[in-house]
């Protein structure tokens, strides 16, 4: 995936140095520890203005399935539902939602399992799914779902496995499997071998390969309208992923978004007016 240079926090960089040790002398263990560091998303609290518009939303403590989730509502109208990614939280979208409800639409946004203030400390794609698909089907008159990173992810998933979902726009999608995995050995110092047994380990685990249910392989099945944006910014996911998308289904719109980087998508007025005009093209 896209590189640059990266200040890594204390512990990362402890993480790094320790992993080619632990992979020389048990590597075994190693594949372990790189898996369990993969399904636990560091949590982080409401950003400074995040908390000054928590007012403005009605917040829900609701179970779903097996998960106590935290969501997040505002406006009257048309719902959409927004899925935020890997180490997000519901209220990155407050600034989109708050806009959108302004238009005329009810917006639900989610914190996933270990995710926010949704309880948890492991969580996988196959739980973001488990709990889109149990408050969607809670719902009435939904007309359109947002994912962004992850949360694209696990819509694409979900609709391939056949959730019914009459729209769907795409932020900042990771769509090539390999590209992530290398993202993430970047990220830890991890060697091809690691990453070998952490594919071996999805299979063990999931019943599931790693590329079946990465967006490359289940974005061939969505059969609603698509809307997708990427920033040229983006150095979590390089902007060619969007490319991708649309060359696995042409009739996907695609938006490249000058300026912004993998998190700022979600609040550029850019991005928020094209929302809203393709919107309206649906009704």
């Amino acid at each position: 995936m896209a590189q640059t240079k990266i200040a890594y926090p204390f512990f990362i960089k402890v993480i790094r140095f320790l992993f080619p040790i632990l992979e020389s002398i048990a590597p075994s263990v190693a594949v372990k520890w790189a898996v369990k560091l993969f399904l636990t998303p560091f949590q982080f609290g409401f950003t400074p203005t995040e908390k000054q518009h928590l007012d403005k939303f009605k917040m829900h403590d609701v179970i779903i399935s097996r998960f106590k989730i935290r969501t997040y509502e505002i406006g009257e109208g048309p719902l959409i539902i927004c899925v935020h990614g890997w180490v997000g939280r519901g209220m990155q979208f407050y600034k989109m939602a708050i806009d959108l409800a302004d238009a005329g639409y009810k917006l639900l946004l989610i914190d996933a399992p270990a995710h926010g203030m949704s309880e948890g400390k492991m969580s996988n794609l196959f739980e973001f799914i488990e709990v889109f698909n149990g408050l969607k089907e809670k719902q009435d008159n939904l007309v359109a779902v947002i994912g962004h990173s992850l949360g694209a992810v696990s819509i694409s998933l979900a609709i391939s496995e056949g959730s019914k979902v009459p729209a769907f726009i795409s932020l900042g999608a990771p769509v090539v499997a390999q590209d992530i995995l290398d993202e993430f050995a970047n990220k830890l110092n991890l060697n091809k071998t690691t990453i070998h047994g952490m594919r071996e380990k999805a299979v063990t685990t999931f019943s599931r390969t790693f590329d079946s249910v990465a967006m490359e392989t289940t974005f061939k099945e969505v059969d609603c309208p698509v809307l997708a944006f990427h920033g040229s910014n983006d150095f979590d996911v390089p902007v060619y992923h969007l490319d991708v998308l649309k060359k696995i289904k042409p009739k996907t719109e695609i938006r490249r978004i000058e300026g912004i980087g993998h998190r700022r998508i979600l609040k550029d007025e850019r991005v928020i007016k094209e929302i809203k005009n393709w919107l309206l093209t649906l009704k």
